[in-house]
């Protein structure tokens, strides 16, 4: 009673592979690749994979690049690809709603990691994050041209179609924290 056999890991999981009733009377299609549902807000076929190459593009320079955030030292995992709850006034938020999800099923940025559309916009969505371009933390950051202060990933869209460079400047231990990402 005090240990783990290898008999109680068998009968726990010896028919993994073969499932049972309710999961073999799933219907699926035939397919070799994943049939993606267009609709789905919780998976999507990102775009980026359709222009991959195996040879990497070369590397230009920037010049005239705006500064989208000027971040500090330890902007963590958590600051720039947060897993917490879709705040209802969020771009995330507002890309669900259009798509008829209700606020009370918006759910987390963890459940829907699989949407490279929510992730996008929930890129520095955190609301600790720290900008040096705004008076207090938060998703924010000023749209330069115009002085405007903006939800980042609307910030971001706004510098793309107007094909303007951006940068983010970030301090000591960018990326350090979780390895979920």
């Amino acid at each position: 009673d005090q240990f783990v056999l290898p008999a109680m890991f068998t009968e726990s999981y010896g028919a993994v592979k073969t499932g049972n009733d309710r999961w073999n009377s799933l219907e699926v299609a035939p397919t070799v690749l994943y049939e993606w549902d267009q609709s789905s807000t919780y998976i999507h076929d990102p775009p980026f994979f359709k222009t991959l190459t195996t040879e990497p593009k070369p590397v230009r320079s920037f010049e005239n690049a705006y500064c989208l955030l000027n971040l500090g030292d330890s902007i963590t995992t958590d600051h720039i690809s947060p897993a917490g709850n879709i705040a209802r006034n969020s771009p995330a938020a507002r890309y669900l709603q259009e798509r008829g999800v209700a606020q009370r099923d918006f759910n987390s940025y963890g459940s829907r990691r699989g949407n490279d559309e929510v992730m996008a916009r929930g890129t520095f969505a955190n609301t600790r994050l720290g900008n040096r371009l705004m008076d207090a933390p938060g998703p924010k950051t000023i749209h330069i041209p115009t002085g405007e202060a903006l939800d980042i990933f609307d910030a971001s869209a706004r510098y793309i179609q107007d094909g303007q460079p951006l940068i983010i400047l970030a301090g000591a231990e960018y990326g350090s924290g979780s390895s979920r990402d």
